[in-house]
C-alpha cells in the first residue's frame, strides 16, 4: 500500500491512525475464515481470504484491502480482539 495514502487513513468509526496489519493477524484471521469462523461486525461470513489488511491497534479491528482498494466500512470490519 502507498505509504503516503497510509499516513492519512484512519478508521471510520473511531478516527484513529491505521497501520498494515501483521502476518500473523493476517495468518489467523485466514485460518478462520477456511473454518468459516470469521464474522464482520454486521454478522455477516467473510469468505473471501486476506491478503492485506489495515489495523486499529486500540480498537482491535481490522480492515480488508481488496484488489489495493481499502475498504473503510466499519460494518465490513473485523474484530480481532478475540485472536
Amino acid at each position: 500500500m502507498n505509504r503516503q495514502l497510509l499516513d492519512l487513513l484512519v478508521c471510520p468509526k473511531h478516527k484513529k491512525k491505521l497501520e498494515l496489519a501483521e502476518p500473523q493477524i493476517i495468518h489467523a484471521i485466514n485460518d478462520k475464515i477456511k473454518t468459516k469462523e470469521c464474522h464482520d461486525i454486521a454478522g455477516n461470513l467473510v469468505e473471501e481470504p486476506l491478503e492485506e489488511a489495515l489495523f486499529q491497534a486500540q480498537a482491535k479491528l481490522l480492515y480488508a484491502i481488496r484488489d489495493d482498494i481499502p475498504i473503510l466500512i466499519y460494518e465490513q470490519a473485523i474484530d480481532v480482539s478475540n485472536l
